[in-house]
């Protein structure tokens, strides 16, 4: 009754009636056949496992594959409460961001190096089992392209620059003409090109994920929504239809971990939405330009990117996202986001106006203070692996998994000693004022006209 009593409000953040989500017109669902998926059967009964994974996005995945790899004997039961690939990790943008793990506070020359290595590592691992188990994804290394539509913009592309410099990190900065060669738009006034970084199919790879860890021997249960957990020497968790223990659980929720007790008032949920045009004609896109198809984002708010998809439409994300009240988990389907995100594609392409909308979506992905993530290890006896916080999550969720196989097999390297293994999440304050807050900080980012890059 909350959503509707207050339905008159129009500036308070409410989420759409708390219904079943039957149906997400999301585009990458699309492509991986949805209506004929095959879903795994659910959890039935009592098991027991070395190690229980608890999510079937990149970060469960992963963490399946990698522990797999180092500890091919033990026993690992993967569950998921839909089917792989479901939530954020078969929603998101499809960019692959390397640079998204950087300590930028790092002076260390030597620390910087190794920083490099763990964050361009998500990127190499979706390149290696591509190499190794025929995985398609439609994975495209053309780089990226940050805009900037002011001259305030351009001076913080430039200082962007440096710290990219400052790792060793080649990048371009295009102005006006050499811009316009790369792209169209009227509001573009420069842009810094990123030789790395790719774009893919995001739900295409967690399918393929999945079937590269099931051929690795990983039992993944999808339909298993689990109902609650307890934690111990040896974790015990409940789900609808079953139960099973492991002494090593892996937490790969993300946004959905408060909803099982974790990480209540330091992570929570922000929705986050996307679009996707009909297929372009060759004379639209020559209007357009973005003929070395890289991943494409501006500075404006923390959400904000655009990809040419491989059968040639334009797929956007931001830009815009949404705190929902008292943490409620967004839904798929919110057209008074994805208007706004539809505007904004016709701000940035007028010459496109008139152009079909084939799909709108969103999802929840998972916000902290500061937008820094969190691997780590945690519980009475030390066997509780997660890794949270995942707002940038295509590459720096393949490395959680490193991550943590890494930490449970004791190892002391770049991967475990990384800045943000154990990291402390900030707290996030009392739940009733985060809306207020959430508001607050979106009327700061269009007043001031500010977003940090990283």
């Amino acid at each position: 009754m909350k959503y509707f009593s207050h339905s008159h409000n129009r500036s308070q953040n409410l989420r759409p009636p708390d219904l079943y989500e039957y149906f997400v017109d999301n585009f990458w669902f699309k492509t991986i056949d949805i209506e004929n998926l095959k879903i795994n059967e659910p959890l039935r009964g009592s098991h027991k496992a070395d190690v229980v994974i608890i999510g079937g996005g990149y970060t469960g995945l992963s963490s399946a594959y990698n522990i797999k790899k180092k500890f091919p004997e033990k026993k690992i039961v993967l569950l998921e409460g839909a089917f792989c690939g479901y939530g954020a990790s078969g929603r998101n943008g499809g960019f692959c961001i390397a640079t998204s793990l950087l300590n930028w506070d790092e002076k260390d020359p030597e620390r910087r190096e190794k920083d490099v290595k763990v964050s361009f590592y998500g990127l190499e691992q979706i390149k290696k089992v591509i190499a190794e188990h025929g995985v398609d994804c439609d994975l495209r290394e053309n780089g990226m392209l940050e805009v900037a539509m002011n001259d305030r913009q351009i001076r913080r592309l430039e200082e962007f620059q440096k710290d990219l410099k400052s790792f060793g990190l080649d990048s371009t900065l295009l102005e006006r003409k050499e811009l316009e060669a790369e792209i169209k738009s009227p509001l573009f006034v420069a842009g810094l090109h990123q030789p790395y970084g790719a774009t893919l199919n995001p739900a295409k790879l967690a399918r393929e994920m999945k079937r590269v860890v099931e051929e690795m021997g990983v039992e993944v249960r999808e339909r298993t929504v689990v109902t609650r957990i307890t934690p111990g020497k040896i974790n015990h968790v409940d789900t609808e239809l079953g139960d099973i223990q492991a002494p090593i659980m892996i937490l790969g929720v993300n946004a959905y971990a408060n909803k099982l007790g974790f990480f209540k008032n330091r992570v929570f949920p922000v929705g986050v939405f996307q679009i996707a045009t009909e297929p372009l004609s060759k004379e639209q896109w020559e209007s357009v330009g973005w003929g070395n198809h890289q991943g494409l984002s501006d500075m404006r708010t923390m959400y904000s990117y655009s990809i040419p998809t491989t059968d040639g439409r334009i797929l956007m994300g931001g830009p815009d996202f949404v705190y929902y009240d008292y943490d409620a988990l967004s839904s798929g389907n919110d057209k008074t986001v994805t208007k706004r995100v539809t505007a904004n594609l016709f701000s940035f392409f007028p010459q496109l106006e008139g152009l079909r909308i084939d799909h709108a979506w969103g999802g929840t992905t998972a916000y902290t203070l500061g937008r820094v993530p969190t691997v780590g290890v945690m519980g009475d006896h030390k066997n509780i692996y997660f890794a949270s916080g995942m707002a940038e999550g295509v590459p720096s969720t393949q490395t959680s998994g490193r991550m943590i196989a890494d930490m449970m097999a004791g190892e002391s390297n770049e991967f475990t000693e990384h800045f943000i293994v154990n990291r402390k999440i900030p707290y996030a304050g009392p739940k009733i004022l985060r809306g207020l807050f959430g508001r607050s900080v979106k009327w700061m980012m269009e007043k001031f006209d500010y977003s940090p890059i990283h």
